[in-house]
């Protein structure tokens, strides 16, 4: 099956939105590179606003050049709406938390440093996403060394900063549980508000979960009012708090870049590993400590014991003298403490017919002497 210009032969499709189908397909001049091949639908074909946004799409998509955003080879606005990106082979962020419920905190903060740089590519170019959220980002496996690689696409609502602000109706186009305060209270907003979503989308890697959950209408509500329920407990405070400096309602509050919050979030990452390896340390030191003391403590028993012991030797039988060896357990060992030689010493005390002494009674301060 070829698309209506000729130039892609279409193998299957890979997806269904509502402005169109998504097809893997192949450019049979180039090779047969394999390409995601967008195609508008009818119905959306005939809605004016939605070929806009199509339109929208192909022309900032085109104009991005950045490892992190999904690069676009072609696109029509023609007869034959279509846009034809690069194929990647992995699956959306939020198919991916759908799988694992939530991320280790440092495989989400690599995936948001990568969205935020292509971020920052649009915003130096006066654009802004405006609907940042899981599904819009694809994890491509094992691109970067056992790592994800991660791309940010679908710019069909994109908008210049400077463009007018968005009607009440426009405001719904974003998902509404990633849009900015500021976009539900005037509907006018800058780059920051894609912040924001971004901020949500981590919040969601690492709670499992959206910060504000419910009706839309509840939603828009919790957006304006409320702050969003804690992190969970394995979160460390400086990852949390600069996760919910980037949700903050006012922009002002928030990171001015989406770089700048990334940052943050590796950095806080970082801290939270020196904590652990310092306190690791302690641990260490504090078990060595406990380990001398006993060593200590022991040492002085058996120096004390000993001469205990060999002060009795003159007045206590040699066969009676072995019921007095103490032995002490200490960190989970045994050490008997007492002198060598003694049950050997003074065989004459011994009576005449009496069988010789083993010599496993013998010792030595601190542990069992087995030597000949």
């Amino acid at each position: 099956m070829r698309d209506e210009t000729g130039r892609y032969r279409i193998e299957r499709k890979l997806g269904e939105g509502g402005m169109g189908v998504v097809y893997l397909a192949r450019d049979t001049l180039l090779n047969d590179r394999p390409v995601a091949l967008k195609v508008l639908s009818p119905a959306a074909l005939a809605n004016p606003d939605l070929r806009e946004r199509f339109v929208r799409e192909c022309e900032v998509a085109a104009n991005i050049d950045h490892p992190n955003v999904l690069p676009v080879h072609d696109y029509s606005v023609g007869d034959h709406p279509y846009i034809a990106m690069r194929y990647v082979e992995g699956v959306n962020l939020h198919a991916e938390l759908e799988r694992l419920g939530s991320l280790p905190p440092r495989r989400a903060v690599d995936i948001v440093e990568q969205v935020a740089a292509g971020l920052d590519a649009a915003h130096r170019q006066e654009l802004r996403h405006r609907d940042v959220k899981p599904s819009n980002i694809l994890l491509e496996a094992g691109a970067r060394r056992g790592s994800d690689h991660a791309w940010l696409f679908d710019w069909g609502i994109a908008q210049t900063i400077e463009a007018q602000p968005l009607t009440r109706a426009d405001v719904i186009v974003g998902t509404v549980h990633y849009v900015a305060p500021e976009r539900l209270r005037d509907g006018a907003s800058d780059h920051r508000a894609d912040i924001y979503a971004l901020a949500v989308v981590l919040y969601e890697c690492l709670a499992g979960r959206r910060p504000f959950v419910g009706r839309d209408v509840a939603v828009l509500m919790a957006h304006l009012g409320q702050q969003p329920p804690p992190l969970p407990p394995h979160i460390g405070p400086e990852l949390r708090a600069v996760v919910f400096k980037g949700l903050a309602k006012n922009p002002d509050d928030r990171f001015q870049s989406a770089g700048d919050f990334a940052a943050a979030a590796h950095a806080a990452l970082e801290a939270e590993r020196e904590r652990e390896i310092r306190g690791h340390g302690r641990s260490d030191r504090m078990r060595s400590r406990r380990a001398i003391t006993w060593t200590e403590i022991a040492a002085a028993l058996a120096g004390l014991l000993a001469g205990v012991v060999l002060g009795l030797a003159g007045v206590i039988p040699t066969a009676q003298l072995a019921l007095v060896l103490p032995v002490l357990a200490v960190g989970g060992a045994l050490i008997a403490f007492g002198a060598r030689g003694l049950t050997a010493s003074d065989e004459h005390d011994a009576p005449p017919d009496a069988p010789p002494r083993p010599d496993d009674g013998t010792w030595t301060g601190g542990v069992p002497d087995h030597r000949p």
